[in-house]
């Protein structure tokens, strides 16, 4: 499906892979569901290489409930046994050049034995719902160039951008 010439994520294919599917805004409340996706996407992202440093309970009930973050949890199973297998948390930003808004995805994580069912493809159909009703001009992200599996399924439903990211780590001993 393609929106304006554009391929969309948002369409059949989105929401049919995974019937069982429901996605929502995580709150305060689904800390305890969130941390252990959480811990996993550090772990993932750091190449399994131990920081030490391990999200605990408070640190995601204050992520949840800070202001300007918007995490979107997918919940996957029948009523009895639905589980949080992914996440995406994203803004809204202003956006400069067009004088609009814009969202950008931070984070963006489905567990291992939850890929290839059209989860992460649903997040980003979803946000790009909540971006529609906010009168967003586009929805950013960025990806590790290593993470092969999720650039093949961003290059099917969006275009790359005509920029290079760059970052200078504060923390010394921090990267990923």
């Amino acid at each position: 499906m393609t929106v304006d010439g554009r391929p969309s994520p948002v369409g059949a294919a989105a929401s049919a892979a995974t019937p069982s599917l429901v996605l929502r805004k995580l709150d305060p409340a689904d800390a305890s569901d969130l941390l252990p996706l959480i811990a996993a996407y550090g772990e993932a992202l750091s190449h399994g290489e131990d920081s030490g440093d391990r999200p605990d309970l408070a640190y995601v009930e204050r992520l949840l409930a800070e202001s300007g973050v918007i995490i979107r949890g997918a919940f996957a199973g029948d009523d009895a046994s639905r589980k949080l297998v992914g996440f995406a948390l994203f803004y809204d930003l202003p956006e400069a050049i067009s004088r609009r808004r814009a969202g950008q995805i931070d984070d963006l994580y489905v567990l291992p034995q939850a890929r290839g069912q059209g989860i992460a493809r649903a997040l980003i159909a979803d946000i790009v719902a909540e971006g529609r009703r906010r009168g967003w001009i586009q929805l950013r992200w960025m990806v590790p160039r290593d993470n092969l599996g999720a650039q093949r399924l961003y290059d099917r439903i969006a275009e790359a951008a005509p920029w290079k990211n760059y970052v200078i780590w504060l923390e010394p001993g921090i990267s990923w």
